[in-house]
């Protein structure tokens, strides 16, 4: 039996390295204009793809470190045993991270199911959780099921490079601005210029959101390709928490919708500072503007327009993994957990916890709603709508019947209280107040976020819009 060299094995295993690392280029380049509702489990399960095949590479790696050992131990005639315990200790670390995989794709967005996630975090060491930290921050920072303060370093190392790599794009795209003089292509560079400024705004926000105490950065999606310069979040997607969702007996998680984007973080922060505030000790919030929103200059996109189902149903399985990521990460000690969503956001919401999506939402609260479906999506006693005046939004019904008229669902009002101890909380109209401090609508959610909705003041909110309705058959 004739045996192969170690330093040949090798160079042939050097060769086949090299082919598969080719081969793997076409998972790291540009995404091929991906739209519409399977675009986010394409995209993850492309992502899970490139992780798998660095992974596989760093095997190969390992073995032809192993053979490496192997031809240094023969060159330097030491017996065959020590040779074979060389390879075997070797081969034994060959490619060999601490952590191991992690799961891969099981959920609708194509990502990994955050209970196998938690359970897979569990069983590493510190040591091997500091390594996966220092070296895969995308990994880290991107899977629903670990915990907050986990999460939250691993994307603020992201965003800092993020924030880094685009201010590097901006000055390249200055420098041939001023060296061209064609108009074409003036006009070409600039609207690039106009784009890559528009993600350094985004990312200013989203830095400008995590930048104070109990601050906590859940999750952070960064694609200059999706980048429009149109306003909106295209480009950036980002979860910011208030308080340690991961200790916290309550927890609200809020959805926003119609030509929102994460450049309105900072202010959106402040709103859920004070809800968690009224709700009560104990109460954590988050911002989450984890899918892409519809925008106006999409209306008339039927993959994106606001007046269908495309950005929530693409949307929906993103919030389904966030929210069971937050119980997953703190096994047996759940948080009460309050999914609000507002406008459209209130139509994404309401497609993550029907039946089959997010288990551990035990209420969930309607702002603004243009409809929810024929479900909504909780037991009578644990789904809630507000319904202020003057909103015309709330009066659609477009997505179904208006929550404020269907059973099972509680009015909580937006109309001016004064309560018992002569306090008097400012009525909400329109559709963009829902939740400014001060008001009855603000004051209403936090009760239901805090665990106390005995405590709200109830009203359906019918209004002359609903009764419009009515007589023209809406």
């Amino acid at each position: 039996m004739t045996t192969t060299p170690p330093g040949a094995a090798a160079a042939r295993l050097a060769v086949a390295r090299a082919a598969l690392a080719r081969a793997g280029e076409v998972l790291a380049g540009p995404v091929p204009g991906w739209r519409g509702a399977a675009a986010g489990v394409a995209t993850g399960a492309r992502t899970s793809l490139r992780e798998r095949h660095a992974a596989l590479l760093a095997d190969v790696d390992g073995v032809l470190a192993a053979l490496g050992t192997a031809a240094a131990a023969l060159a330097g005639s030491a017996p065959p045993e020590a040779v074979d315990a060389a390879l075997a200790a070797a081969l034994d670390g060959a490619g060999h991270t601490p952590a191991g995989p992690p799961p891969t794709g099981v959920t609708g967005t194509g990502g990994p199911d955050p209970g196998e996630v938690a359970r897979w975090w569990a069983g590493l060491d510190p040591d091997a959780r500091a390594a996966l930290e220092r070296e895969r921050p995308s990994l880290v920072g991107a899977l629903d099921g670990l915990p907050a303060a986990v999460r939250d370093r691993a994307n603020r190392v992201l965003l800092a490079g993020a924030q880094e790599d685009a201010r590097r794009e901006e000055q390249a795209v200055r420098d041939r601005l001023v060296r061209t003089a064609d108009p074409v292509e003036l006009a070409s560079i600039g609207w690039e210029l106009h784009e890559v400024r528009a993600r350094l705004a985004r990312l200013a926000a989203v830095a400008a959101a995590v930048d104070a105490p109990g601050r906590a950065l859940l999750d952070l999606e960064v694609d200059p390709r999706a980048d429009d310069g149109s306003g909106g979040g295209a480009g950036v997607r980002a979860a910011v928490a208030r308080g340690d969702v991961d200790a916290a007996a309550h927890v609200g998680v809020f959805t926003a919708g119609f030509t929102t984007g994460v450049d309105e973080l900072p202010g959106r922060l402040g709103e859920l500072d004070a809800l968690a505030a009224a709700a009560g000790p104990g109460t954590a919030a988050v911002a989450w503007y984890g899918y892409d929103a519809p925008q106006a200059h999409e209306v008339a996109d039927p993959d994106r327009s606001v007046l269908g189902r495309g950005p929530a149903d693409e949307g929906a399985p993103r919030l389904v993994s966030f929210l069971d990521g937050l119980d997953a990460a703190r096994p047996g000690h759940e948080a009460h957990v309050t999914a609000i969503g507002h406008s459209y956001g209130s139509v994404v919401t309401a497609a993550a916890v029907a039946p089959g999506g997010a288990e551990g939402v035990d209420d969930v609260v309607s702002l603004g709603s243009p409809g929810v479906g024929e479900a909504p999506g909780r037991p009578p006693g644990h789904a809630w709508v507000v319904e202020a005046a003057g909103d015309p939004v709330a009066d659609t019904a477009w997505f179904g019947p208006d929550p404020n008229r269907m059973s099972g669902v509680t009015g909580l009002s937006a109309r001016e209280v004064v309560l018992p101890d002569g306090r008097v909380l400012a009525e909400s109209r329109g559709h963009g107040a829902y939740l400014t401090p001060g008001t009855t609508s603000a004051a209403n959610v936090a009760t239901v976020v805090g665990g106390r909705p005995q405590d709200a003041v109830l009203d359906r909110g019918v209004d002359a819009g609903d009764r419009l309705r009515r007589l023209v058959g809406g």
